[in-house]
């Protein structure tokens, strides 16, 4: 996986917040498709919601960052 800029991508981090939740919980994990499958489980258990719509899946993947 590579950065929008080309730069080959590492561990990315992610903080629940970033896109919007009044929430803490934050990870590293090493890839983009890692953060999202985590959010799914996150989403589902913290904030009782069925899935990732594809809107906070756009949001969640705007808001990676390398770590």
């Amino acid at each position: 996986m590579v950065w929008p800029s080309g730069e080959k991508m590492s561990e990315v981090s992610f903080e629940c917040r970033s896109v919007g939740f009044e929430c803490e919980w934050a990870l590293r994990a090493p890839s983009s498709e890692e953060v999202l499958r985590r959010m799914r489980d996150h989403v589902r258990c913290a904030h009782n919601l069925p899935d990732l719509s594809q809107d906070l899946e756009a949001r969640v993947s705007s808001a990676l960052h390398a770590a």
